[in-house]
Formats: C-alpha cells, sequence, structure tokens
C-alpha cells in the first residue's frame, strides 16, 4: 500500500512538472483565426541573431539595431511572408521596400523609411513611397566582408490598418 501511494504522488508530482513547465506563459498570436507561438527561430538558418527594433510612424516605420560593423546589411519589407529556399529568399519579388549599406543612406544600426528605397519585382527603384494600409513581413541580414550571410533577423509582421501600425513576431516558413 505504502508504495503505491509514493508511485502514485511521484506519478502527481511529475505531471504537475510536466504541465507546469510546458504551458501557462507561453504567449500566442491570432492569425486568420490561427494560433501560433510568437517564439521563432531566425529567419536564416545556421545565421546567428540580428536583433530589429522596428518603431512605427504610421506607414513609413524606422529600424535600429545594435550596428554590426560587417560589410553588408539588408533590410527588407515584403507583401507577403518571406518564403525560403535553400536558405535563400524564393519570393524577391513580394519585396516593396529595401535598404542596405550600400546605398549610402542613413548609417548602419539607424534608419528611417526615407532612407531605403522602393522595390518592384524584386528590382530596386529610385522612389520611396509610404507602405499603403495592409500587412507586411520585414526581416534583416547582413553579411561579412566575402559575402558569407552570418547574421539575420525574425521575420516580424508589420500591420497597417486604418492608419494604426502594429507589429508583431511573425511565424517562420519551413525552409
Amino acid at each position: 500500500m505504502r508504495k503505491l501511494i509514493i508511485t502514485s504522488l511521484f506519478f502527481v508530482i511529475s505531471i504537475s512538472f510536466i504541465y507546469g513547465c510546458s504551458s501557462g506563459d507561453s504567449e500566442t498570436a491570432s492569425d486568420n483565426n490561427y494560433y501560433y507561438p510568437k517564439t521563432q527561430n531566425i529567419l536564416f538558418f545556421g545565421t546567428s541573431e540580428l536583433s530589429l527594433e522596428i518603431t512605427q510612424n504610421v506607414s513609413q516605420p524606422s529600424f535600429a539595431w545594435q550596428a554590426t560593423g560587417l560589410k553588408y546589411v539588408v533590410i527588407t519589407v515584403f507583401d507577403s511572408k518571406i518564403d525560403l529556399k535553400n536558405n535563400q529568399i524564393a519570393n524577391p519579388e513580394d519585396a516593396v521596400w529595401t535598404w542596405n549599406t550600400n546605398m549610402g543612406r542613413g548609417r548602419e544600426g539607424n534608419i528611417g523609411f526615407s532612407d531605403g528605397r522602393d522595390m518592384r519585382l524584386g528590382v530596386i527603384q529610385d522612389t520611396v513611397t509610404p507602405l499603403n494600409l495592409g500587412v507586411y513581413y520585414i526581416s534583416a541580414w547582413a553579411y561579412d566582408d566575402n559575402y558569407n550571410l552570418i547574421r539575420s533577423s525574425k521575420e516580424y509582421k508589420f500591420d497597417i490598418m486604418n492608419n494604426v501600425a502594429s507589429f508583431e513576431i511573425s511565424r517562420t516558413n519551413k525552409q
């Protein structure tokens, strides 16, 4: 009888511990009635994290991150989720705005929307147009002197609805 009570007690404590550790404080976000955790991996597998902060000015967000000192840093805004194939962007035609260190505008670590340029069908334009109402996906990544991809941020969902912008971390795409 004593062995049964000890076994039962151990089982109850174990179950309580498992549920206590695996549920509760997990944050989730909703997207068309589909719930997913906010926690996600960085965009590109095998890179270290580049923490990106996005401040909101309705349709013209600004971006900040700890300066890396790397040769080539990129931030891009897409009008659909960022798709990857073989650890490369598979949908560059969905990019609507971009900035990189070779543009000579802004400074690495802190840029305004006006420092970047519009993109159309994967080509950088000479214009800068505020984002329209809608949902966008934003990420940053960086290369070393030999153009090896070594840093990337998470993919952020940026929602501009009724002239109010908000953002959250998006779920990652499978590579």
